[in-house]
């Protein structure tokens, strides 16, 4: 499944693992549960589904359903090769529209654009990056998803709500924050 939403050079553009097995039917990333959780997230700040779907660009690391993980909790992250197969139509799309803000959802992603980090020390933060089609400013979350523990561990809670107020941030800075609440 490829990237939706409208796509406007230098707006914001959002990176999640793979799509679920229920996107493809759907036309939509993020249409499950872990979207529900991630619009929430955002919601926090003010900014509706309606209006990311509408004025953000949201893709995946990969463009395939990689199955269910084998202990069962979850879809399997993809391997190396799936990430490597799909590496240039993220590429593409990076340097076609040259975001000013990419918010990389989930250990995949920000594996793929910052290296391999733990979620504790990048969470909560913003990096300046050089990606195809310009510099752009970074901001991981954790994944929404229901299997990850991560955002309820003890002093998380509190990097994922630093890390929307980045994005609130960078939107503001960026002449963007308003497409979105207008």
């Amino acid at each position: 499944m490829s990237g939706t939403g409208r796509a406007k050079k230098g707006g914001l553009f959002l990176i999640g693992q793979a799509p679920g097995v229920r996107e493809p039917a759907a036309q939509k990333n993020f249409a499950w549960t872990a979207g529900k959780r991630l619009f929430q997230w955002l919601g926090t700040l003010g900014i509706t589904e309606e209006k990311i779907r509408r004025f953000a660009y949201i893709t995946a690391v990969t463009k395939c359903y990689p199955g269910k993980a084998a202990h069962g909790k979850g879809d399997r992250k993809p391997n190396p090769q799936e990430v490597a197969n799909c590496a240039p139509y993220l590429e593409e799309a990076l340097r076609l529209l040259g975001p000013s803000v990419v918010v990389l959802i989930g250990g995949l992603a920000i594996e793929r654009i910052l290296g391999p980090h733990k979620f504790s020390d990048v969470i909560g933060k913003e990096f300046r990056k050089d990606l195809p089609g310009g510099t752009a400013w970074v901001i991981p979350i954790p994944h929404p998803s229901g299997a990850s523990p991560w955002p309820h561990l003890p002093g998380n809670k509190e990097k994922l709500d630093k890390a929307l107020g980045l994005i609130q941030k960078r939107l503001r800075k960026q002449k963007l924050l308003d497409v979105f609440l207008g």
